[in-house]
């Protein structure tokens, strides 16, 4: 059923992109502010109403049984411990910005257990102020199955995917001081806050980097341009699971505080992308963690 699975949400993630798409070439980014602090736009909002539009009928002709959780329209359907979950658009300061790098996820749980997992890039190539055809990475996982990639172009309507490659990490080169992200963030409490302060104090940080959105940063400690991500408070279930997934089928290191995958029983806790265990561990312990 998981093969099943991962094809409804490829499906919800593209169609959602489609809408994110549509915004971002109208121009109109027109958004408003939840609890004070997080930006929501057009594009999150229509997006979200896309994704849920593919969820909930294929999944209640699959399993009625599963639920829903989605970043904007929140939950839905039976609550039981299998549920899918979506953020159909992280990194929206960062798509507002004008960056490419945000992306659609969506994902496959059981008693909090990731099992499948899709992140969608549709500009991260070639944008679409460049191209109507713009080109994009579609990047997705299922638990013990490995990971993949597949190139995308933009149809107007729908994407045209490209063949499919297994994903593995990049090669590391030692280093003494490690191309991290670290984020800081009006998501976080202020013990968080204290926690990515001193890993950004600890000597460990060669120089900071980051895309905005944990999707994105994920991707990009798998696919090069940084060795480590270190989310110390900085984001939620919805939009670090699904890299999650593909992370650790890529074979990176992925813990959370006790060093081991995140079991998401919880909807926040920090979270570690590193190339090892031992670079890790280094994040971890300068943090206070």
């Amino acid at each position: 059923m998981l093969d099943e699975i991962l094809e409804i949400l490829i499906a919800a993630v593209t169609s959602g992109a489609v809408q994110v798409l549509s915004v971002r070439g109208s121009g109109n980014f027109t958004g408003q502010y939840k609890d004070a602090t997080e930006l929501v736009t057009q594009a999150d909002q229509r997006s979200d109403a896309a994704i849920l539009s593919i969820l909930e009928p294929r999944f209640r002709a699959l399993d009625p049984t599963i639920g829903f959780r989605l970043e904007e329209s929140g939950a839905s359907g039976p609550q039981s411990s299998r549920w899918v979950g979506a953020d159909p658009l992280d990194g929206t300061n960062h798509f507002a910005a004008g960056g490419v790098a945000y992306s659609v996820q969506a994902h496959y749980v059981e008693s909090g257990v990731p099992l499948v997992g899709v992140v969608f890039q549709p500009e991260v190539y070639l944008p679409l102020s460049e191209s109507a055809a713009c080109t994009g990475r579609l990047a997705y996982a299922i638990r013990d199955r490995g990971a993949f990639v597949q190139r995308t172009e933009f149809t107007g309507t729908d994407f045209v995917r490209g063949a499919a490659r297994r994903v593995t990490k990049p090669p590391l080169v030692e280093v003494r001081r490690y191309v991290s992200c670290v984020p800081l963030s009006t998501k976080m409490a202020p013990e968080e806050w204290k926690r990515a302060e001193r890993v950004l104090e600890s000597g460990i940080v060669a120089v900071t980097t980051g895309v905005g959105g944990a999707g994105g940063n994920v991707m990009m400690t798998i696919f090069g341009g940084q060795h480590v991500y270190a989310n110390l408070g900085a984001g939620e279930d919805l939009d670090l699971i699904p890299p999650q997934v593909i992370a650790l089928e890529a074979g990176m290191t992925v813990w959370g505080v006790d060093r081991t995958p995140p079991i998401w029983n919880v909807r926040k806790q920090p979270f570690i992308v590193a190339p090892n265990p031992q670079i890790a561990e280094c994040f971890l312990q300068a943090a206070g963690l």
